[in-house]
């Protein structure tokens, strides 16, 4: 964007103790960076947890065109929580253990690089996920990885990074039994074994491999995958299936698409976007077309349907 003309107002958000955070000297070269470009881009850091929701939250209601969100995965679960359903859009700035919406979208983890994708990219609309009015962009996870999650301490993540999640989810993996669990699929109620569900909006777990992997962010939908039963044998042979994608074809693993899914059973521990999220009863349902993102301009990401409305950066 030409000097002179109307700037993008934006608001930077960051998690300090998010690992990989940018200092100080790094948010200067940013905002110049930016303003070149024609942005005009404020900072500012959470002080407790929650913050960034509500740092979000008075953003959008004062006008500002993009919440860029510097942190992981949670840091963006909490710019949405903000955001959702405003005319502000989300961009993103990788930091964190994990940043899997960055790598779906194919965002460099250079900052000025991620920056200028920013600014040249495109705005498109996109669903959320829902659960329990809580909102999600990547996934919902019920059982064991609810287990696992609630079982990563902070301190663990910012040493360890993802090691910390396979350090905790191996023995859980082992310790953890099937549930009985009754259930409603848009209505239709299932009952059974369930060990692992994972309720996606996108296709990526972790950044690892695809468990949902016919989701699209824009179909008004979302993807279920259940494993019913654990143990080694089951974790091996569906594993290999996973890695194969062909993990739906397993006679163990259900694949569905769906506007909600209601657990009725008690206490399954839940994590949505890589962060511990209570327990069921829950109700998980897309929010059809509930935020904007910018994703870099241009390319062609699968994750993304054909027939997304796009648009440009916000208008000047």
């Amino acid at each position: 964007m030409p000097r002179g003309s109307s700037a993008v107002r934006a608001l930077l958000v960051r998690n300090p103790t998010s690992r990989h955070a940018l200092d100080d000297r790094w948010l200067a070269r940013i905002v110049a960076f930016a303003e070149e470009r024609g942005w005009r881009i404020a900072c500012q850091t959470s002080q407790f947890p929650g913050q960034i929701t509500e740092l979000a939250r008075r953003a959008a209601g004062a006008g500002v065109d993009v919440v860029l969100a510097h942190g992981g995965d949670g840091t963006i679960n909490e710019v949405i929580n903000g955001i959702a359903g405003t005319e502000a859009a989300l961009g993103v700035l990788p930091g964190g253990t994990a940043n899997v919406w960055a790598k779906e979208m194919h965002i460099d983890r250079e900052p000025l690089s991620a920056v200028a994708a920013m600014i040249d990219g495109d705005r498109r609309r996109i669903d959320l996920g829902r659960a329990n009015g809580r909102y999600f962009l990547l996934m919902a996870g019920v059982g064991l990885d609810g287990a696992v999650i609630g079982r990563v301490t902070p301190a663990a993540k910012r040493r360890f990074g993802a090691l910390s999640y396979v350090a905790a989810g191996v023995p859980t993996a082992m310790r953890t039994r099937p549930w009985h669990v009754r259930l409603r699929v848009d209505g239709e109620p299932i009952e059974g074994a369930l060990y692992w569900m994972v309720v996606g909006n996108t296709r990526s777990y972790g950044g690892f491999r695809p468990i949902t992997h016919r989701a699209l962010v824009d179909d008004g939908l979302l993807d279920l995958a259940m494993m019913q039963h654990g143990g080694v044998f089951h974790l091996v042979i569906d594993g290999a299936r996973m890695l194969a994608g062909r993990h739906d074809r397993s006679p163990n693993v259900r694949y569905m698409q769906a506007r909600s899914i209601a657990i009725e059973t008690a206490g399954l521990p839940v994590q949505v976007d890589g962060e511990a999220a209570g327990v069921t009863p829950m109700l998980f349902e897309v929010a059809a077309s509930a935020l904007s993102v910018i994703v870099p301009g241009g390319s062609q990401i699968g994750v993304l349907s054909r027939t997304s409305v796009g648009g440009p950066t916000p208008p000047a």
